[in-house]
């Protein structure tokens, strides 16, 4: 009953917006001729996930391939900035305020970006974990331009895709500029950009011998998901990495896993680094590009190593789709995964199915 409540407000406001926007003569034409015609693009970047925002990142490559004359200006906070903040593609990333933390303050900032179209016809496109709507609203109330992309109050939108469709996270994100008319490739690899100054960072940070390989153990999830796997089990892979190889083991996470981390650091013996707390979103990117491999679960620093080209193994949870975010089919990506269930999964779920063995 509230969902069904909620799309119809969200609809009743669209139906004013139509109606005001009408009698102004300020109404966004749809015409596929007009369309082709715009070349200022808005992409809110207000992801949640770290994976979410690296899986936006082939958007602006396509849109750039599409439009080479485009004037793309994204609007992020938090994680959607420190993935996109050095990326090429955009002729500009501005901060902007969450709207779900402060929406009044997003839609200020959202109209400071839609003034400086200077009056030009613009679109926004919204990505796959960009749909919620609040984002919507909040472009709405920005500017008369064109909304197209994904969204849960579909009425906000001029044109969308619903969600729940088929697909990877890529592959979803590229149909986005198939509203505009627009053909693109199914898939195009992820990036994350860092700057000269990041990776000399980086490399002081290391202070290790180059001759050695550099493993990454990527140990830490979200919590948004569950997609453990169990940490004796990293320990008895890392020390057969020490053993076999003289491998120099790395292991990124945030400054909450730091104690977790320290701890297998000092278990696995000299040849670890913890990196917990020490890098940015770009840092990190950095970090696998200057590695030889990395054996993640599948949680947010796996989606940075790829953005990266490294080989990674993936110990992958047998419940989820692996279409979605996965890197199937890539020659660099091994996949270890059960055999499928059906979500929800059990409660205390690990990868348990995944051996030290494979």
């Amino acid at each position: 009953m509230y969902e069904e409540l909620k799309q119809t407000a969200f609809r009743g406001a669209a139906a004013a917006e139509k109606l005001v926007r009408g009698f102004t003569g300020s109404q966004p034409s749809l015409a596929p001729s007009d369309l082709s015609r715009i070349r200022n693009f808005l992409l809110p970047l207000f992801d949640v996930y770290l994976g979410a925002a690296v899986h936006a990142t082939p958007v602006v490559e396509a849109l750039r391939t599409a439009v080479p004359n485009a004037n793309i200006v994204a609007a992020a906070s938090g994680l959607g900035w420190q993935v996109f903040q050095h990326h090429p593609g955009l002729n500009r990333i501005e901060q902007v305020p969450d709207p779900h933390r402060d929406f009044w303050g997003s839609v200020r900032g959202l109209r400071a970006i839609v003034r400086s179209f200077r009056g030009e016809p613009w679109c926004a496109l919204t990505t796959g974990w960009n749909q919620r709507s609040r984002i919507a609203l909040a472009l709405a109330m920005s500017g008369n331009g064109v909304r197209v992309g994904f969204g849960v109050a579909p009425a906000l939108l001029h044109r969308h895709i619903d969600p729940r469709c088929s697909g990877s996270q890529i592959e979803k994100n590229l149909r986005t500029l198939a509203l505009l008319g627009y053909s693109t490739p199914q898939t195009i690899e992820p990036r994350v950009y860092f700057t000269e100054a990041e990776a000399r960072h980086v490399a002081e940070l290391l202070q290790d011998d180059q001759q050695r390989p550099r493993i990454i153990l990527i140990t830490r999830t979200s919590g948004g998901q569950p997609t453990a796997w169990p940490d004796e089990r990293f320990l008895s892979v890392a020390r057969h990495l020490v053993r076999q190889w003289n491998c120099r083991i790395l292991l990124p996470g945030t400054e909450r896993d730091t104690d977790v981390l320290q701890g297998l650091a000092s278990e696995i013996g000299p040849a670890a680094l913890s990196l917990a707390g020490k890098t940015t979103i770009p840092r990190l990117a950095a970090v696998c590009a200057l590695s030889d491999l990395a054996i993640s679960v599948d949680t947010g620093g796996l989606h940075v190593a790829r953005s990266q080209g490294l080989p990674v193994v993936v110990i992958a949870p047998a419940w989820q789709d692996s279409t979605e975010w996965i890197p199937i089919g890539q020659v660099s990506a091994r996949v270890l995964k059960g055999p499928w269930f059906p979500p929800p999964p059990p409660v205390n779920y690990a990868i348990e199915e995944v051996t030290v063995q494979q």
